[in-house]
């Protein structure tokens, strides 16, 4: 049966996880993630502020955080957005560099449990690795600024839509809504192939990734809504952690996404194994032979 299969496919998938130490890793990425949140929000926060954004845009940025991020999250954000000034470029552009380094160093986080799960050799240097990084958070960031910009402004589009199309608006209302999260699910599922893709020494096929990015993706939302409803409902963050809790949840949210992340690649994996045809350099003669 084709969904049993899947499931176990999924249950071997953390399981592996677990024996490939994803869930240790995923601690250096969820550390770079929380530090890379802040700047990568002054940086918005700035150039917002020099668009002369307006309450209403605010807002809508905050709706957005509300529904992908954990709780507490949108209030944070909305203070960011509403207290910017307009600052001047070199505080943007060191903004953006340091945002550039912690998230690459996600990627990197990201790289070892991707080694880990095709079981290949670490064979890239320390600046090749991080270049990689570096590449892969410009070309992830691309689309997924845009998808944003979609899913947090589109209410300003569907309204100018809506008010010229008559008597068809709610029929314009409903298809540019179902659209613009379309579009999001599949921007989704585009930057996690290409992670998947090129975050390996051995550049993955297009078809061997896709799978794992869009159970990635599948599960992320659910995650992210579950671990939502047990923040509001059982955890007491404010209760031990005082003013350090949204970070303390954004620390953990992180966490989660990682290794969903992570899962998604031994996903991929399992359905598309790679196999390390060369011997390591420190093998002895004799087995290289018999390797031949």
């Amino acid at each position: 049966m084709l969904l049993w299969r899947f499931l176990k496919l999924v249950k071997n998938a953390v399981w592996r996880a677990f024996e490939h130490d994803a869930f240790g890793v995923a601690k250096g990425a969820a550390y770079s993630s929380i530090i890379t949140f802040f700047p990568a929000l002054v940086l918005a926060a700035g150039i917002f502020a020099t668009a002369h954004g307006d309450l209403d845009y605010i807002h809508a940025a905050s709706l957005l955080v509300a529904r992908i991020m954990p709780p507490g999250t949108a209030s944070t954000v909305r203070s960011y957005f509403e207290s910017a000034q307009q600052r001047p470029v070199r505080i943007l552009f060191f903004a953006s560099l340091v945002t550039l380094w912690t998230a690459s160093g996600v990627m990197m986080s990201w790289m070892v449990a991707f080694r880990s799960a095709y079981q290949l050799p670490k064979t890239w240097g320390i600046i090749k690795e991080r270049l990689v990084a570096f590449g892969l958070v410009i070309m992830a960031g691309i689309p997924m600024t845009f998808a944003t910009i979609l899913v947090a402004f589109g209410n300003q589009i569907e309204t100018r839509l809506t008010g010229n199309a008559g008597s068809l608006g709610p029929l314009v209302l409903l298809a540019w809504t179902g659209m613009r999260w379309v579009i999001a699910l599949a921007t989704s599922v585009a930057v996690m192939a290409l992670i998947y893709h090129n975050a390996v020494p051995r550049t993955q096929r297009w078809h061997s990734v896709l799978p794992g990015a869009g159970l990635a993706t599948a599960v992320w939302f659910p995650a992210t809504i579950g671990f939502g409803w047990y923040v509001r409902h059982f955890a007491e963050y404010s209760l031990y952690y005082g003013s350090l809790a949204t970070a303390i949840v954004l620390l953990v949210w992180m966490y989660i996404v990682s290794i969903i992340v992570m899962i998604g690649a031994e996903f991929n994996a399992q359905l598309y194994p790679r196999v390390v045809t060369e011997m390591p350099k420190t093998a002895a003669p004799a087995a290289r032979l018999q390797a031949r």
